[in-house]
């Protein structure tokens, strides 16, 4: 498939990855318009009329990347849809594969220093194959060993929660808590007799490997 003419929005709030991207894509034959927010994302859509978005998930203040993502999908089903993010799946943003809008292709950030990568991923979106672009699914992924219950108290972690706080939340005691954070360590095979801190290494990989969660 030629990309040559594509449209593509890219919607991205940080100027540098923005900038990157944009300058990488047209030079391999993509019509590029940015925006830094849906806001600007949904304006520029019925005048740029693009066949595919490229959306980051985490926007700063306002709807998210997949909330765009889910009025794109309702009232544009023709654009193409595809992820762009920090996150190694939907699970560290605090959201579940069920909150991603069907047909989605999903690529990690930490993937696409390879430009060829990035294309065949645009290209397998723009025809109509978004399964063979889901990064979120690969069994190797960062932090793939939990559970999703674990990965929610390790994100809760990384936020600066304490465990009683974290028990509060998730209507759950102290000792419960207390032992879904040794699971965590253990799955993440964390020493917890080492001279590493363990809650400071889990949140550590967590913060490699999705940033630091924004709090609520």
């Amino acid at each position: 498939m030629s990309v040559t003419g594509r449209r593509l929005l890219v919607v991205e709030d940080e100027p540098l990855m923005a900038s990157l991207l944009s300058e990488v894509l047209v030079a391999q034959g993509f019509v590029v318009q940015t925006a830094a927010n849906t806001l600007q994302a949904r304006s520029a859509v019925d005048a740029f009329d693009p066949d595919a978005a490229l959306l980051d998930i985490s926007l700063g203040d306002g709807p998210s990347g997949l909330d765009l993502a889910h009025v794109l999908d309702r009232k544009y089903p023709h654009i193409a849809l595809l992820f762009l993010t920090k996150h190694s799946d939907a699970r560290t943003a605090g959201l579940t594969d069920q909150d991603l809008p069907a047909g989605c292709g999903f690529l990690r950030k930490d993937r696409v220093r390879d430009t060829g990568y990035l294309l065949e991923s645009l290209e397998s979106v723009l025809a109509e194959r978004p399964d063979r672009v889901r990064d979120d699914q690969d069994p190797t992924k960062p932090l793939a060993p939990l559970n999703a219950q674990q990965l929610e108290v390790l994100r809760l972690m990384a936020q600066g929660y304490t465990n009683d706080y974290i028990a509060r939340v998730k209507g759950a005691s102290l000792s419960s808590v207390e032992r879904w954070v040794m699971q965590v360590f253990r799955s993440l095979d964390i020493d917890t007799r080492g001279d590493l801190n363990p809650r400071v290494e889990a949140v550590r990989r967590f913060v490699a490997a999705a940033s630091l969660p924004e709090r609520p």
